[in-house]
């Protein structure tokens, strides 16, 4: 039974080649993209919007509202070095990101706010006074 091709070396080729190819295929293949997490959640008054930004701080993002649009962006970086004897290992990472959701209903953005504790981000947004719910009474004809 003949091995896949991966499992065969070329002759011409040493096994450190072999391995040189393989780890430069890895290293060149671009990092995950970064999309945080979002939760909207729908109440009388107002909506809730969580994102989970983890490893980020207040500078990193941005946050605006436009209609019933609500944007948020950033950049997100890492960076991590080691050092022990005889070798020497730095890792950079960054890229930035959009999420834009459309909210479900006309929001009061004068109104709105945002808090970020512990890598996570609530944005607070009152319904607009056109978008609450009102009964309306009904009159026996």
């Amino acid at each position: 039974m003949a091995l896949p091709s991966i499992f065969r070396v070329n002759p011409d080729h040493s096994i450190e080649r072999l391995f040189d190819d393989m780890w430069r295929g890895v290293a060149t293949q671009p990092a995950a993209a970064f999309a945080p997490r979002l939760d909207v959640v729908e109440r009388e008054s107002e909506l809730l919007v969580n994102a989970e930004l983890p490893g980020l701080e207040e500078k990193d993002f941005s946050l605006e509202v436009h209609g019933n649009v609500l944007t948020l962006r950033g950049e997100k970086r890492s960076e991590h070095e080691e050092r022990k004897q005889g070798w020497h290992w730095n890792e950079r990472s960054y890229g930035s990101f959009r999420r834009v959701v459309e909210l479900p209903v006309e929001v009061d953005a004068d109104k709105a706010s945002a808090s970020f504790k512990n890598g996570v981000l609530t944005v607070t947004l009152p319904k607009a006074e056109s978008a609450k719910v009102r009964n309306i009474p009904v009159n026996a004809g």
